[in-house]
C-alpha cells in the first residue's frame, strides 16, 4: 500500500490500518490519500453450519478485505502531515463504532458473499428453448 501510519485494534478482534499513499502533483501541492483497510478471516463460527462455511471458503477464500481510499486534493506541503491525522480522527469518531461492533463480522462477510454470488449468478448462461 505505501506507509503504514497507525493500527487500531478492535473489541471484536479485526484490526483497522491507516497508510498514508500521499503523492505530490503539482509544485508545492500533494493528493493526500489515506488507504483505510482491514480484513476479516473466514471462520465456522460466522456461519450457521458447516456446510455454508465451506462453499464461502470456496467463493471468498481465507478472508474478506475491506480497503476505503479518502482523498483530498492541493494540499501543500506543511499541511500533509495535519490532513492525513484529519482523515483518521474523522474515521475514528465516526465510523469506528461502526465496525466494532461484535456483529459486524459476520455482517460484512455475509454481504461480500451475496456481493460475490449475485456476480456469480449473473455469469450462468440461460438454456435456450429451442
Amino acid at each position: 500500500m505505501k506507509n503504514l501510519v497507525r493500527e487500531i485494534p478492535l473489541s471484536n478482534g479485526l484490526t483497522v490500518r491507516f497508510y498514508d499513499a500521499t503523492r505530490r502533483y503539482f509544485g508545492d501541492y500533494h493528493q493526500v490519500r489515506v488507504k483505510i483497510s482491514f480484513e476479516v478471516p473466514l471462520s465456522a463460527d460466522l456461519f450457521d453450519d458447516a456446510s455454508s462455511y465451506e462453499s464461502a471458503l470456496k467463493f471468498l477464500g481465507a478472508a474478506v478485505h475491506y480497503l476505503k481510499e479518502i482523498e483530498h486534493q492541493g494540499v501543500p506541503t506543511l499541511e500533509t502531515s495535519n490532513a492525513v491525522e484529519k482523515v483518521i480522527r474523522q474515521f475514528v469518531d465516526h465510523s469506528l463504532s461502526y465496525f466494532e461492533s461484535e456483529a459486524f463480522p459476520k455482517r460484512f462477510v455475509q454481504s461480500e458473499l451475496n456481493r460475490v454470488l449475485g456476480k456469480a449468478k449473473a455469469y450462468v448462461p440461460l438454456r435456450s428453448n429451442g
